[in-house]
C-alpha cells in the first residue's frame, strides 16, 4: 500500500502537534510495511525519498513574530501546495491520501482520500472567543472564520473517512459540518514510549539544564495560542506565590507562539515575571529532558483533541495537573493517574498544584501511576487502527 501525507508541518519544521502526530504515525506505518510519503512546507534542501519540502513564502509555518505582510500571503502558499500535492496524486499512483492538516489539503483530490480533523474552527472559535488575549487571537479568529473554516468544509466534503482523535471532536464534525456519524471514525492519539531519558535521574536531569535538584519542577508547554489557556497557568503562578508556596519551586513554561509577548507581559503585570522562566521554542531532545526533570506537569487548556503532552509527561514519570476536559483527561482518574480541575479556574488549578508541592509521596506515586495509563496508548495501534481504517474505504 501507498499513502500520501498532506500536511503543513513535518520534523524538524514544527509548529504544533500536527507535526508530531504525523511523524509518529509514518514511522508506525512503515514498521507495518506501508509505504509513505509526505508533503509538507520546509527547508526543500531536507528533503528525502521519503519526505517532499516546499519552501514557504509566507508565516503558514512561522512560530512567532511574523509580519502581518507575510500572513496575507499564505493563501498563495496553499495554493502553490495544492497544485503539487494534486500533481503528485496524479503521477504518484497512490492508494491513499492522507490529509493531516485540512488547511492544507482541502482541495486536494483523490479517488480515496483521508482526512484527520485533530480540532475543530468551531472548538478554536469558541477558546479564542473565552480568551482574554487580544489582536492576535483576532487574526487568528478572521482566519477560522474565512479560510479556515471553508478548507476544513472542503476536505471533510471530499473524503471517504474523516478522522478524529476524540469523541467531542467527533460530535462537532457531525454537528457543526452535517456530517453523517458513519463517516466519522475516533483513533485516540499515542505516545512514543522511549523517552530517551528514562535511564537517567530525575535530579541528574534537572542538574543538565540547570535547575536545582532539591527544587520542585513544575513545568508546562505547548503553543502559545488562545485553547492553551496560558493565561490561567501564570494566573495559578500568581496564587501559589500568594500561598508561599513557590518557596523551593521553579517554574518552566516552553513554547512560542502569537501569544507570547503576551503571556509575557501578563507575567510581569501579575508580579511573577522573575518566578516564570520563558523557555521559546524546545527541539525535541529538549523537551524529553524537560519531562524528565519535571516533578510537576501542567495543561491548562480549555480545549484540545487529545493531549499528547500529557501520555508523554506522564511515560517520563511526571505528575499531572490537568483540566478536566475531553480527552485524555476524561479518560485519567482523578487522583489516582492525574490530578483533574476545571477548565478556567486558577485557584483550583494553583490548589492542586500546591497539594503535589507539599506531598512528595503522593506526587511520587501519581507518577508512577499515570505511566501504565500513557502506555494503553502507542503509535503502534494508532498505525494498525488507521490501516484498518484505509481498508474500509478503498473497499467503499
Amino acid at each position: 500500500m501507498r499513502v500520501l501525507f498532506l500536511t503543513r508541518e513535518y520534523p524538524p519544521f514544527v509548529v504544533g502537534g500536527v507535526a508530531t502526530h504525523t511523524y509518529s504515525l509514518v514511522r508506525a506505518m512503515r514498521s507495518l510495511g506501508v509505504e509513505c510519503h509526505v508533503l509538507s512546507f520546509g527547508d526543500p534542501g531536507r528533503s528525502s525519498d521519503g519526505v517532499t519540502f516546499i519552501a514557504p513564502r509566507s508565516s503558514i509555518i512561522c512560530r512567532s513574530g511574523c509580519p502581518t505582510s507575510l500572513d496575507t500571503l499564505i493563501p498563495a502558499d496553499i495554493a502553490r501546495f495544492t497544485r503539487i500535492a494534486n500533481e503528485l496524486v496524479r503521477s504518484g499512483s497512490y492508494d491513499v491520501v492522507h490529509v493531516e492538516e485540512p488547511y492544507v489539503g482541502g482541495l486536494v483530490r483523490a479517488d480515496c482520500k483521508v482526512t484527520t480533523i485533530h480540532d475543530t474552527s468551531y472548538g478554536e472559535l469558541a477558546s479564542i472567543a473565552a480568551s482574554p488575549s487580544g489582536f492576535k487571537d483576532f487574526e487568528r479568529a478572521a482566519f477560522y472564520i474565512g479560510m479556515g473554516f471553508a478548507m476544513e468544509y472542503a476536505s471533510i466534503a471530499t473524503s471517504r473517512v474523516v478522522i478524529t482523535p476524540a469523541p467531542h471532536v467527533r460530535d462537532e464534525v457531525v454537528s457543526k459540518y452535517r456530517l453523517g456519524r458513519d463517516r466519522v471514525v475516533v483513533v485516540m492519539n499515542g505516545v512514543d514510549p522511549g523517552n530517551r531519558y528514562l535511564g537517567v535521574s530525575r535530579e541528574e536531569a534537572k542538574e543538565s539544564l540547570g535547575v536545582d535538584p532539591g527544587k520542585v519542577l513544575v513545568f508546562t508547554s505547548g503553543q502559545h495560542v488562545a485553547r492553551k489557556r496560558l493565561d490561567v497557568f501564570l494566573q495559578a503562578i500568581k496564587v501559589l506565590k500568594a500561598m508561599g508556596t513557590l518557596r523551593g519551586v521553579e517554574v518552566r513554561l516552553g513554547g512560542d507562539g502569537p501569544l507570547r509577548p503576551y503571556l509575557e507581559a501578563l507575567a510581569a503585570r501579575l508580579g511573577i515575571g522573575r518566578d516564570v522562566k520563558f523557555l521559546g521554542w524546545l527541539s525535541r531532545d529538549e523537551l524529553e529532558l524537560h519531562y524528565r526533570a519535571s516533578d510537576i506537569f501542567v495543561i491548562s487548556s480549555d480545549y484540545e483533541a487529545g493531549p499528547i503532552a500529557m501520555l508523554e509527561a506522564m511515560v517520563a514519570g511526571a505528575a499531572v495537573v490537568s483540566t478536566n476536559i475531553p480527552g485524555f483527561p476524561s479518560l485519567a482518574r482523578n487522583g489516582v493517574e492525574a490530578l483533574l480541575v476545571p477548565p478556567r479556574d486558577p485557584v483550583a488549578l494553583a490548589r492542586a498544584i500546591a497539594r503535589l508541592v507539599n506531598d512528595e509521596g503522593f506526587r511520587e506515586s501519581l507518577g508512577r501511576r499515570g505511566r501504565p495509563f500513557a502506555y494503553r496508548f502507542t503509535w503502534g495501534r494508532v498505525a494498525e487502527r488507521t490501516l484498518r481504517i484505509y481498508r474500509v474505504a478503498m473497499g467503499s
